[in-house]
């Protein structure tokens, strides 16, 4: 909020980019919504987004697809397939995932029941906590009791 007009201000923006374009595949389309989506929600998550630089590559095994989300430090760009060099990976079903983002499913009991698997690159072992928080769904502000 402006102190001299009271107005909101938009935040930053994020720029998320389909490195395939037409041909990116189901899972890097939804990632795309998602990441507009959660930015739109709460936009400090942009600048969430550009403290993050790194690889993360997502296998969703139902359907079976596999992307790369490129954080450079000042956009996110999603590509078909596995980048070389990832610096974290998270692989199960896609219904999971995006339960364990949305927060209907624990990730830590999922990864212990073998139904999410993270790979974590020994020289950056933050690197999925950093970009699993920046992709969660914000939780919605608490109501001001009146």
């Amino acid at each position: 909020m402006t102190e001299t007009t009271g107005e909101v201000q938009a935040g930053p923006a994020l720029e998320v980019a389909l490195a395939d374009g037409e041909g990116a595949n189901i899972v890097a389309q939804l990632l795309k919504q998602h990441i507009e989506g959660i930015v739109a929600a709460a936009p400090s998550k942009a600048g969430a987004a550009r403290r993050i630089t790194g690889k993360l590559g997502i296998h969703s095994t139902e359907p079976d697809a596999k992307v790369t989300l490129v954080f450079d430090g000042q956009r996110v760009v999603i590509q078909n397939d596995w980048d070389t060099d990832l610096d974290g990976r998270i692989m199960g079903p896609l219904k999971l995932q995006t339960e364990a983002l949305a927060g209907q499913a624990n990730p830590y009991r999922e990864m212990l029941r073998g139904k999410l698997k993270v790979g974590i690159k020994l020289t950056r072992p933050l690197f999925i906590l950093t970009t699993y928080n920046f992709l969660k769904v914000p939780k919605p502000a608490p109501q001001a009791q009146g």
